[in-house]
Parts: C-alpha cells; sequence; structure tokens
C-alpha cells in the first residue's frame, strides 16, 4: 500500500508559485506504516532517549503495538478520535505510537490544559476516550467517557527478547492495518475560535505522511540525527520533530520540561547530547546565551525571524531554514534556506505545494470572488496541496468560507485551496514574504498599516531578537507600540530603531513607544500572545518612551511652539517634533486630529485664533508655529458680551398664543388632500354615480384648494403682519408673533410649483417684495418678503437661502436685502438681513452674505464667509437676448397652464388606488376587520391602502417617465437664452420632478433612488447611493459605480446669469463621496474616490484629482483624512442578494406607509363625516375634519415616537455598515420623522417653545428657554443643547456621517446662549462652548471644540474678523 502515486505536472501559470512536482512523495500510506519501516529496517537504533531511560525503534513499535491492541481489544474503531492527555515523556510518545497503529486519530491537548477545555473539545470531536496517566486519571471521574491510563496500557509489557513472541498483539495490529484508509484521520488539534469556542482543524493520514516526506526532501534530516523534541504534541510543529524522526530513524532527545524556556540550560543540555537538529521558534532560540556546536541543522518556524538571528546563529556547514504554514495546511507549506545578509523570506513552496496570493477584498465580499494577483501585488495568501486539511470538524460554514475550490486547479492534489488570512507578496524572485495577518492590517490616522512589515524591518536591525508591534488606543489616541526582546541582551537604543525605521518606512508607520521586555509572552504553541501584550500597561519612563522621542524633537523657542509641541506630543505620542516635519505626511495626522489639534490650541486665550483651515494650509509645523504667534491685533475670537434672555412668562404667553393658531394651520394644509377625498367619496357613495363626475369634482376642488393656499397666504401676511419695518425687536413679542405666523402661512403655500418662472415674481410682489423686470429666481427660502427688494434683470439661483429674519440674543432681527440690477445670486448662497449685491455683481453658490455685507458693483464674492475673489467679466456671456411683451405674456400663460397640467396629471394616480381600495372593500376583503369603531376602521383600511398606495407609486412613476419620453426633448448642453424653448422644456423637467416627488419623496436614501433618476434620464451606476439631490438635471448626470451622493446636495443645477441659462455635463465618478448640504456646479467631473465635505463646494476641475478630499466654501485640500476601515466590503459595497432584498422590503414599507396612512386616515374620516354632510350639517363637517386634521397631525408625531423607542430605542456612539439592519431602520424612522411628523405637525412648532418639548419626547436633551427655527434633527439622543441657545433656520446638530459606507454616530454638544446662524452645522463629537457665536454657513468640524463667548464664521469656522 506504501506505493508512490503519479505526479501532477503544474501548468506554468505566471501568477502562482508551485513546488516541485515529486510524484515519489505521494504515496498510499498511513503513519503506522512509517514507523513499522523505520523499526523493520533499524530494529536496534535508539528512537527515544529521556534521561536515563531509552527505547529502540523495536522496543518503540512493540510497546505502541501493545497499546494498539489493548485499545482495539476495548472498541476503538479506525477513524475514530481518542483525546491524549500526559506530561511530557516517554509513555507520552509511546501512546501517541500506539494510537497511530490502532488506525485512530489523536486529540492532543498540552498537560496544563484544564479539564473543561478537554471536555470542550471531546465533546466537539464526539471523542471515545482519554488516553492519560494515573496522575490524572482522578480529574477525568466525570468526563463519561473510557479513560485509559499508559500505566494500565503498558502493564506486563515484555522484555525486549519476548517482544516479537507477542505474536497475538502484532496479529491483531496487523488486522486492524487492512481496515485503516489514507483518508481517514490522523489527528485533531484545536486552536482558539473568534467564537470563543475551540475549533478542531482534522488531518487525514494522507496529508500528514506526504508533508513529513515533503518537508523532509527538503530539510534531509537522517537517521543518524539527534533531533530535541521539546515541542507539546498539541502544537503541529511537534511533527517535524518527531514523526520526521520516525520517517528517517532518526533518534530523538526528549528534554526535561523544567529547561525548554531556560535559556542557559537548554542550550547547554543539547551541547552535551550532541544534538544535531533543532526544531524552534525564533523567540526561544533568540533566548539561548551560547553557542551549540553541533547542531547542524535549525529550522524556524510559527513567527516571524528576526534578521539578527540569522546572522547570529549561521556557521560554515550548518543549515538555516524559516518555515511557514498554518495548521489547516498541516504543519508548513513553504520553507526558506536563510542566509546571513539576506533578507529573511518564507520561500517557496514545499515539493507538490503552491502558493498564490488572491484580492483580499474581493474574496471577502459575499459570495467570495476569487481574484489571483500578479506577482509583486500584496493580497491574501493561499495555499494549495495534498497536505490541505479536511477542514474544520462539525464546522461546515467555516470549512466552506477558508476552504474553496480552486479555479485554477491542474490536478486532483490542488483541487481546492486554503485562504490563510495572512497578508504576502511574491517577489520577482519568487520568494514569498509574509506581511502578517490580514486582520493586523490596521488603520492608523487614516493610513493602512500592515504591522508585520513593521515587525519585519524591526526585525532587521542589531541587537533585535524578537518582535511584535501592536495598535493601542490610549487616552482616545491610536498609536503604535513596538515589544521587543534583545538579542543576548545587548538591547539597541529606542532612537536608533526609530531612525532605522524612519529611513525606509513612512512616518505614521514608525512606532511611537519601544517597550523591552525579558521575555516575550508565548502560547502554548510557543507563538506570541498578543493579548497579553495589548493588556501590559504602558509606562511612562519605559525605555523609548515620549522621554526618548523629546531628546529627538526640536526644543520650542516660543510659547507658540511650546503650545503647539505639547499638543502634538499629545496627538503623536513617541513621534519627534520637528519644525520641518509636515503634519499629514511627516506626523500622519488627518481631518479628525487636525480638528482636535485646533481645539486643543484654542483651550489657551493667547492662540484661540487657530482654525483648522490653518492647518491644512500651512502642514508645516514650523509655519503652523508662526500662524499661532501671528496672532491678529484685535482679540480675534471677539468676546460676546452677556445678555439677558426673555422671561419666562413672556415666552410662555406667545407660545399658548401660536398654540392658539396651531389647529387652523394643520386644517390649512389637511384641507388641501381632504377636501378633494371627501369631494371623490360624497359624489361617489350613491348606486349609480358616476365616477367620471366625482373624479372631474375631487380634481377641480384640488386645483381650488391648490390656489386657495396662494389665496391664503397673501391676505394672512397682511391682515396679521402687514408691512414689517426692519429693525431689532422683542423674542416672543408681539411683532416677533405676527412675524411667526405670516412666516408659517407663507410657508405653507405649495411655491414650488412656481420655482424658474416669472410667476415667482407675481407671488413675491403679492407679499410685499419689490421685485423688478425679467427676474429669474430658481427656488428660495424668504423670511421678511417687505424687506427684499430686486432690480430689473436679476437672476437667483436654486435654494438660495434669504435669511433676512433671524433670532440673535434674545432680539427679532429683520433687516433689507437688496439685490440692484443685472446682480447674480448663484445657488446655495445665503444672506443675511442688511445685505446688498450692487450692480453686476456677482454671489456665488454655497457663499454666506453676513448681516451688514456689501458685493461691490461689477465683483465676485465667494466663500463662507463671502469675500471679494475679483472682478467679473461681463464680455464672458452674450448681450442679453431680448422678449417681447407678447412672448413675455405667453411664457406667463405657458408656466400657469403648465402649472395647472402637471398638478393635476400628478393628483390623477390617486384616483386608481381609490378605486381599488373601494373594490377590495365591497369584495369583503379582511373580513376579520370589520366594525364601527374608529380604531378597527382605521387599521382596515390603513392595511387595504396598502397595495392601492402601492399602485399610486408606481403609476406616478410611470407617469413621470412617460411625460418625459413621450412629449420632452432629450436635454443638451450649452447655453440658451432664458426666452427659448430649451429653458421651457428645463422647466418642465423641473416641475415633473417636484411634483412627482409629492408622492415619491420615500423614494430618497433607498434603493430604489438610482432606477428613479435613470427614469428620468439620468445615467446611474451600478451600488451607486442617493439621498436627496437638489437642482438635478438628470439629462447632464452621470453617477458612477458605487458613488455615494448624501443629504441635501446640489448635484449640477444649470447656471442661469445675464439673461442666458448654461447646461454642462456633471460627472461624479467611481466610488466618490459628496457630503451633506454638498455643491456640486453644473459641468463638474469629480475623478474616482473623490470625497467633497460637508457644506462644501466643488473645486474647479483643474485642481482636483483621484483620491482627493476637498473641504469648505472656498474648498481646500485635505492631505489626509480620517478612514473607517475593518467592515467587509459585502456589509458596505457589495451586499449579498438576501441583504439587497431585506433591506428593499424595509425601504419599501417606509415609502408605501406615509400613503397607505393618509389613505386611511381619509377613509375613516370620510366615513365618520359623511352622514352629517347627507344631511347638509356643513359646519358640523368642517369643524369635525379640523378637529380630524389636528389629531392627524399630533397622531403622526406620537407615531414616530413610539417606533423611534420601539425599533431604535436610545441612540449612542456607535459605527454600523450601511448593509445592516440597524442602519435600515434608523433610516427609516428618519424618513418617517421627516416624511409625516415634520410637514404634518412639528414645522408649525418652529419657532415656538413647544418644539424642544417634542425633541425631549424624541430623546434630545434641550434646555429651557431655546429658540428652535429648525427640525433638522435625526438622531436625537445624541444631542444636547444648553439653556437659552438659539438654532436659526436650517441649522443643524449633524449628529451622523456616512464614512467609507459606515454610518458613524456620536454626540453633539452645544453650551448655553450659542447662537447658531442660519444654515450652520455642528458635526458630531463637536462641543460649541457656552454664549459662542456661529455665523450664517458655518462648519464646525468632527472632533472641534469652539471656545466659550467667542465668534465663529466660515466653511470650516474660524474666527470672525
Amino acid at each position: 500500500m506504501n506505493q508512490p502515486v503519479s505526479p501532477q505536472h503544474p501548468p506554468a501559470h505566471p501568477d502562482i508559485l508551485f513546488g516541485p512536482a515529486q510524484g515519489e512523495l505521494l504515496r498510499e500510506e498511513i503513519l503506522a506504516d512509517l514507523l513499522q519501516a523505520s523499526a523493520t529496517r533499524q530494529p536496534d537504533h535508539p528512537a527515544l532517549l529521556c534521561g536515563q531511560r531509552s527505547l529502540s525503534y523495536a522496543e518503540l513499535d512493540a510497546q505502541a503495538t501493545l497499546v494498539a491492541a489493548r485499545l482495539i481489544a476495548d472498541g476503538v474503531a479506525p477513524g475514530q478520535i481518542v483525546g491524549l492527555w500526559l506530561p511530557r515523556g516517554i509513555e507520552l510518545l509511546v501512546l501517541q505510537a500506539g494510537i497511530a497503529k490502532a488506525g485512530a486519530a489523536w486529540l492532543p491537548v498540552d498537560e496544563d490544559t484544564p479539564v473543561e477545555r478537554l471536555q470542550v473539545c471531546l465533546d466537539d470531536a464526539n471523542g471515545a476516550g482519554v488516553l492519560t496517566c494515573a496522575a490524572f486519571a482522578a480529574r477525568l471521574a466525570q468526563l463519561g467517557r473510557p479513560v485509559w491510563t499508559a500505566e494500565a496500557l503498558l502493564a506486563g509489557q515484555p522484555d525486549v527478547a519476548a517482544l516479537h513472541a507477542s505474536a497475538a498483539a502484532a496479529e491483531l495490529v496487523r488486522a486492524r492495518r487492512a481496515e485503516v484508509t489514507p483518508d481517514m484521520p490522523a489527528y485533531v488539534i484545536y486552536t482558539s475560535g473568534s467564537t470563543g469556542k475551540p475549533k478542531g482543524i482534522l488531518i487525514n493520514q494522507r496529508s500528514i505522511c506526504h508533508f513529513l516526506r515533503s518537508e523532509n526532501a527538503v530539510l534531509g534530516v537522517h537517521a543518524g540525527d539527534k533531533v530535541y523534541q521539546g515541542f507539546s504534541v498539541a502544537f503541529d510543529m511537534s511533527f517535524e520533530e518527531i514523526w520526521i524522526a520516525y520517517l528517517v530513524g532518526a533518534t530523538l532527545w526528549l528534554g526535561p520540561k523544567e529547561i525548554s524556556g531556560d535559556p542557559e540550560t537548554l542550550p547547554r543540555m543539547l551541547a552535551e547530547q550532541q544534538v544535531t537538529v533543532l526544531h524552534a521558534v525564533p523567540t526561544l532560540l533568540a533566548l539561548f546565551n551560547q553557542e551549540v556546536p553541533s547542531l547542524r541543522l535549525i529550522n524556524l518556524g510559527g513567527e516571524m525571524c528576526p534578521e539578527a538571528l540569522v546572522e547570529r546563529w549561521s556557521r560554515p556547514g550548518r543549515q538555516m531554514f524559516n518555515t511557514y504554514g498554518p495548521t489547516e495546511a498541516t504543519v508548513s507549506a513553504s520553507l526558506a534556506r536563510l542566509q546571513p545578509g539576506q533578507p529573511v523570506t518564507i520561500g517557496t513552496p514545499l515539493p507538490n505545494y503552491g502558493l498564490l496570493v488572491i484580492d483580499a477584498e474581493a474574496a471577502a465580499s459575499e459570495p467570495p470572488q476569487l481574484k489571483l494577483l500578479a506577482r509583486g501585488a500584496t493580497g491574501e495568501l493561499c495555499i494549495t496541496g495534498p497536505g490541505l486539511a479536511a477542514g474544520y470538524l462539525g464546522r461546515p460554514d467555516l470549512t466552506a468560507e477558508k476552504f474553496l475550490s480552486n479555479p485554477w486547479s491542474c490536478g486532483q492534489h490542488d483541487a481546492r485551496l486554503y485562504r490563510t488570512g495572512d497578508l504576502a507578496r511574491i517577489g520577482a524572485d519568487g520568494e514569498v514574504v509574509c506581511l502578517g495577518r490580514a486582520d493586523d492590517q490596521v488603520k492608523i490616522r487614516g493610513f493602512r498599516v500592515e504591522l508585520g512589515e513593521i515587525e519585519a524591518v524591526l526585525a532587521q536591525q542589531p541587537g533585535v531578537g524578537t518582535v511584535a508591534v501592536l495598535l493601542r488606543k490610549d487616552d482616545g489616541i491610536d498609536q503604535l507600540v513596538a515589544y521587543l526582546v534583545a538579542d543576548a541582551g545587548n538591547a539597541p537604543a529606542p532612537r536608533a530603531l526609530r531612525a532605522a525605521l524612519a529611513a525606509s518606512l513612512p512616518p505614521y508607520m514608525v512606532p511611537g513607544r519601544y517597550q523591552f521586555l525579558d521575555a516575550m509572552p508565548r502560547l502554548t504553541s510557543g507563538k506570541i500572545d498578543r493579548k497579553v501584550l495589548k493588556a501590559l500597561p504602558l509606562q511612562s519612563d519605559i525605555a523609548g518612551a515620549g522621554s526618548d522621542a523629546g531628546a529627538d524633537s526640536d526644543l520650542a523657542e516660543t510659547p507658540a511652539e511650546q503650545a503647539l509641541f505639547a499638543a502634538l506630543a499629545t496627538l503623536f505620542p513617541g513621534q519627534p517634533i520637528l519644525r520641518q516635519a509636515d503634519f499629514f505626511s511627516d506626523l500622519g495626522g488627518h481631518s479628525f486630529f487636525a480638528a482636535r489639534l485646533a481645539s486643543a490650541l484654542r483651550a489657551d486665550p493667547r492662540f484661540a485664533h487657530i482654525t483648522v483651515r490653518d492647518i491644512y494650509q500651512q502642514r508645516q509645523i514650523g509655519k503652523i508655529a508662526q500662524v499661532l504667534a501671528d496672532a491678529p491685533a484685535a482679540t480675534p475670537a471677539q468676546q460676546e458680551a452677556p445678555w439677558s434672555p426673555p422671561s419666562t412668562l413672556k415666552r410662555w404667553t406667545c407660545g399658548l398664543a401660536q398654540a392658539a393658531a396651531m389647529p387652523a394651520l394643520v386644517a390649512l394644509r389637511m384641507a388641501q388632500w381632504l377636501a378633494p377625498f371627501f369631494t371623490y367619496h360624497f359624489f361617489t357613495g350613491d348606486p349609480g354615480d358616476s365616477v367620471a363626475r366625482a373624479i372631474a369634482a375631487s380634481v377641480a376642488v384640488f386645483l381650488l384648494a391648490t390656489l386657495a393656499e396662494f389665496a391664503i397666504a397673501i391676505a394672512g401676511k397682511w391682515l396679521i403682519a402687514g408691512r414689517l419695518q426692519a429693525g431689532s425687536y422683542p423674542l416672543w413679542g408681539w411683532t416677533y408673533y405676527r412675524w411667526w405666523l405670516a412666516d408659517r402661512l407663507v410657508e405653507a403655500a405649495p411655491a414650488y410649483l412656481l420655482s424658474g418662472s416669472s410667476l415667482s415674481s407675481w407671488w413675491l410682489r403679492a407679499l410685499g417684495a419689490k421685485i423688478g423686470k425679467e427676474v429669474i429666481i430658481g427656488s428660495m427660502t424668504l423670511r421678511a418678503p417687505d424687506l427684499l427688494e430686486i432690480g430689473d434683470n436679476v437672476s437667483v439661483g436654486n435654494a438660495v437661502n434669504f435669511e433676512n429674519a433671524r433670532v440673535q440674543r434674545g432680539r427679532l432681527l429683520l433687516g433689507r436685502i437688496t439685490l440692484e440690477q443685472d446682480a447674480c445670486v448663484s445657488s446655495f448662497a445665503v444672506l443675511e438681513g442688511n445685505t446688498r449685491v450692487a450692480v453686476l455683481g456677482h454671489l456665488e453658490g454655497q457663499s454666506a452674505l453676513a448681516d451688514g455685507q456689501t458685493v461691490a458693483a461689477g465683483r465676485i464674492w465667494a466663500g463662507s464667509p463671502a469675500r471679494d475673489v475679483g472682478a467679473f467679466d461681463s464680455s464672458l456671456l452674450p448681450p442679453r437676448p431680448p422678449a417681447s411683451a407678447v412672448r413675455r405674456a405667453g411664457e406667463a400663460l405657458f408656466f400657469l397652464f403648465g402649472i395647472l397640467l402637471i398638478v393635476t396629471l400628478f393628483f390623477m394616480p390617486v384616483f386608481p388606488s381609490f378605486v381599488l381600495i373601494d373594490w377590495f372593500d365591497e369584495a369583503g376583503w379582511l373580513p376579520w376587520i370589520q366594525g364601527d369603531d374608529l380604531r378597527i376602521q382605521l387599521l382596515r383600511y390603513f392595511l387595504l391602502a396598502f397595495p392601492a398606495s402601492t399602485v399610486l407609486i408606481i403609476l406616478t412613476a410611470l407617469l413621470s417617465a412617460g411625460i418625459r419620453w413621450s412629449v420632452l426633448p432629450r436635454l443638451r448642453p450649452g447655453r440658451f437664452a432664458i426666452h427659448s424653448r430649451t429653458y421651457c422644456a428645463k422647466w418642465l423637467v423641473s416641475q415633473i420632478q417636484e411634483s412627482s416627488l409629492n408622492v415619491l419623496h420615500g423614494i430618497y436614501a433607498t434603493v430604489f433612488a438610482p432606477n428613479w433618476y435613470r427614469l428620468l434620464g439620468a445615467k446611474v451606476g451600478k451600488d451607486a447611493e442617493i439621498s436627496t439631490a437638489l437642482g438635478v438635471v438628470p439629462d447632464m448626470l452621470t453617477l458612477g459605480d458605487e458613488t455615494f451622493i448624501a443629504d441635501a446636495v446640489m448635484l449640477g443645477d444649470e447656471e442661469i446669469d445675464g439673461g442666458w441659462m448654461t447646461m454642462q455635463p456633471t460627472v461624479v465618478s467611481h466610488r466618490s463621496f459628496v457630503g451633506n448640504g454638498a455643491y456640486i456646479p453644473d459641468g463638474t467631473v469629480l475623478p474616482e474616490h473623490l470625497l467633497i465635505g460637508v457644506h462644501s463646494r466643488a473645486p474647479d476641475n483643474s485642481r482636483m484629482q483621484s483620491g482627493d478630499t476637498w473641504l469648505g466654501s472656498p474648498p481646500i485640500n485635505l492631505p489626509a483624512r480620517e478612514q473607517t476601515s475593518g467592515y467587509p466590503e459585502w456589509l458596505t459595497f457589495h451586499p449579498s442578494p438576501l441583504r439587497r432584498l431585506g433591506r428593499g422590503l424595509i425601504e419599501a414599507f417606509r415609502i408605501v406607509a406615509p400613503h397607505a396612512l393618509v389613505i386611511a386616515v381619509g377613509y375613516t374620516l370620510v366615513l365618520a363625516v359623511m352622514p352629517a354632510a347627507g344631511a347638509g350639517r356643513w359646519a358640523e363637517v368642517t369643524w369635525d375634519l379640523t378637529l380630524a386634521g389636528l389629531a392627524y397631525g399630533i397622531g403622526n408625531y406620537v407615531f414616530v415616537v413610539l417606533l423611534k423607542w420601539l425599533l431604535i430605542g436610545r441612540y449612542r456612539k456607535q459605527s454600523e455598515p450601511m448593509w445592516t439592519p440597524f442602519v435600515w431602520l434608523s433610516e427609516g424612522v428618519t424618513n418617517l420623522y421627516e416624511g409625516i411628523a415634520v410637514p404634518n405637525f412639528m414645522r408649525y412648532l418652529r419657532g415656538t417653545p413647544w418644539l424642544p418639548l417634542a425633541f425631549n419626547l424624541l430623546g434630545c436633551r434641550i434646555g429651557k428657554g431655546v429658540y428652535l427655527d429648525t427640525t433638522d434633527i435625526t438622531e436625537f439622543d445624541c444631542v444636547h443643547i444648553g439653556d437659552h441657545s438659539e438654532l436659526n433656520a436650517l441649522t443643524c446638530p449633524q449628529t451622523h456621517l456616512f464614512e467609507d459606507r459606515v454610518m458613524k454616530i456620536d454626540h453633539v454638544q452645544i453650551g448655553s446662549k450659542v447662537y447658531m446662524g442660519p444654515r450652520s452645522a455642528v458635526l458630531y463629537s463637536a462641543v460649541v462652548g457656552d454664549q459662542a457665536r456661529l455665523g450664517a454657513l458655518t462648519l464646525v468640524m468632527k472632533g472641534e471644540q469652539i471656545p466659550p463667548r467667542s465668534y465663529w464664521a466660515g466653511c470650516p469656522a474660524a474666527p470672525a474678523r
């Protein structure tokens, strides 16, 4: 049976490294054959030596046969697993050999292993029993399995002369041999599992026998060798010692356990015993304090080998090897010959093995994608060959994950491959360099770092014996720590190590601390115990700590340098601080650390002027210190004077008056949909009623209700507020109340219908604004219409915020905004009161014009805060195209009828849903939910409305696409007059988008959003994510694969100036990210892997490169940003079909549910009031519907509150990848909050003392007297706002961001009496100090701290000057 098989000849694949093809090593044999062959060949040769005892091969074979016979007699069957638990010694190896001869498999555990661990392993392996010794047997009384002791199994053993006469035992064993095949288990080794439960690795007879022959074909151990046996049999490197010796008939010397780790005694005993072969981990060899002249062969493995060890132990005539291989590949799979002066690698594959490197990220996707990497590329190392384990015992899931079919197989012996989880690359010389565990690949300050690469360089340094590098987080700071054992006690200076590493590694990969140990903590296997290392406390006075780094640092010469160097030493512990060092590329800083550094420096009032932008722009430590020293003459962060908030009585008096007005406000909103709803059912209540007449009447009522909203807003504004004057008024006073109520009425009108049309000017004039001729307004918010004056030929872009009414320091501030003739205000700009844009002045997109600022005539201002950036060149535009009065009148009619037509068309899909529900009702669906109780009716119609609402949504989407593609031409890039067919066509496309989103608003930030944009004509790649994109011109938009568009992004809207509209293609390339509230001008092309930050403007195309990060307005390039890692791609970019389905179902529910709720409430109300309507009691009907509308609004809020606490509970600081249920549920709650709670109830609480109370019920912690004019809060529990703070319109405590498709949530702390100007935002992990002031469009970075009583403005925030 011990016969070789034909060799496999692998193809010469250029990217797979094969070992020599040696078919003679592939045999049909088992371990017992190997021992038997040596005993037959040289029976009298010493096999085992231990103290004064020795066994020849004949004696070993005979005693093993006796053990085997007794096990067989006791019923141990071929392939059964038995435990092996004995102390070191001859008996342990005899019993191991006896198990092999019985055809069974052993499960070895170290003698120090707790019984509980042995029990767990035996239970998992279904072990047949345990072989142990009498001293241990008493501890196994509760095992529940047979226990065989060495004493019993070897009792009455014959002497040497009689051994060959033991015919009965020998015959029994020979009979058993015929029943054992090479595919049966030989042994099981248990290793620790990530779940806490050990996992068993099953190795069959064929694999281990081949390994022994394959490795020894290179090592060359022979019968004349004496081999040291020091490994625990629970560690598979013991096979190299024991069974390779048995294979060739060498002698094993069993050293006493007490000297196995003794660096003095062990080498002396090896020399005395004339040991010629040593198998060891490098850590053990590094401890030896003397040479062992008899060693001709040293085989190292189990961990990284330092080059210094090779230099020290190399001798003429001595061979040194470095072996590599996980237990799953049967001990080892590759081997390197070590030579002094040469890099240490893991060499080349053993005979018949193969090594290949695959793309680790692709392999981590779900399902795994095997992508072979070319030589030289770094990826996950895989092993093929006949040595692979059968798999993990009882773990088919884990086996399937790690042992895969080999798509590059050339025969049965490499049909499978094993994913090692180790990072490696195959060099040009064919040697494999191992770079450590893939899970040891860490991120530090945004940089991807291979710990194994650092260890490899450290191991090459003189004086370094054993080394391990870990990433630790101490005091919230990530740092690399090197743990070292010196070679022969000659500890190198940390400064020298740091300098040597700095010469070949980037600064962020140079450990900041060097901790020297007497000995490296090790596992039973001899490998380094990294958990123990991580638990060791870092001592400030150890060699190589910060003091040594300080010696390498420049000496601080000024107070600014003292403060800066101290702050940097905290952020980058152990790293030298040099003036010439770059904060990003040298120290390894990133965006989060820049914010932390700025905040730390601001704690000293002398340096309160430092900004994040300063760090980005200066970068070099010396230059940053210069900025610190160059404090402006005036106090940079203006001290805010104390102020007294309004009284509680005044606040709540106003609040009660506001509460009294809310039923009417809510009723007006409800009327627009309840009135047509009621009309339809009023005219279809009796048999024979005409559905067509009911639809016509309902549409007419809907149009009248829409027009009435405009009329009510205009009338209400003049009746309640009159003509407001610029000035300062007490918060919660009479003028404030009048302004607030008028603002709510005007806000309720569907002014979006007028966007981009000449009708906008009529609307604004009706509200009191002074609007000139030929004014084009995209879309806008306006807080005090009386105080807006726009001259002739002015252009206003999309989502422009005219924030000329705001609350500050307990006062309502009303100011005038003036845009003079031919001025232009681009999209996403913010203008406060008392501002002016003079003739031909231009305010660029994503800019903030603060109170009191003026854009001079013919100048361009840009940024936040806006600054003069140059003159406007009017020659860049053609002359303004003329338009006759007839043309303008015709366009006005076109806009008017276009609005009515679009509104009517997008109201029509509601009727099929009505008909469907009526049909369901008449057909008797849901007979078990019947009754007159309102709650039962509401539940019944909610369930019936679900399929009907789905029909409504689908029809709306199809109607949008139908109109878009059948009526309107495809838009093309170019410049077009605003009085042209192209402009009118583009306006209609925008109307379709806006009107359809009344029904489809829930589609944003779902898996369905990309398909919606494709329907409208945009090119959207695979796995793109789109939250809320504004201003989109679908024909001009291309989104690449895996792009991410966050909330409220202005994405490629048209530019209008001087009577011309310009449209250019906008492209967001593969895996680029656009942050919340960012502005992407049309014509922008974002390269791949680029990030545009929160509230930032994309730079000119010529400035951007792939992989860039841009932040702010004006934008600045971030050399490095904090990155999120550690999550597999199947949770971020490439989810499984099951996850896609799960998310899709949840998001489908959140899209449909609001409409189903509206329809259910409508049906229930109509049924309730229809008797009164039939009797002509219209006053009762009106009153009932008003109360019901108010109850509906409050009910929406209560529903969201309950849903939030039920599904989410309390938000906390956490990070969750995008394709996980938590994110889906959280986004679902947010969508319902924004989709039903805000528009139906909470929008009316803005600017009232009731809104903070409503948010507190959702989990916020908002103090007393807080003024809130915003509902832009999501992860409620993470928002903390101190007493009497003032958050104006569109402000946002941004408690989450999606970074690298991971949702990161943290707290936002806003102090007391803080002022936040319009559209300002505070990112998570930031703190705004008491009485601080933030100007309009100000961005406080994550991790940043704003000092108390200071004034900041800008994006990113900077001291206001």
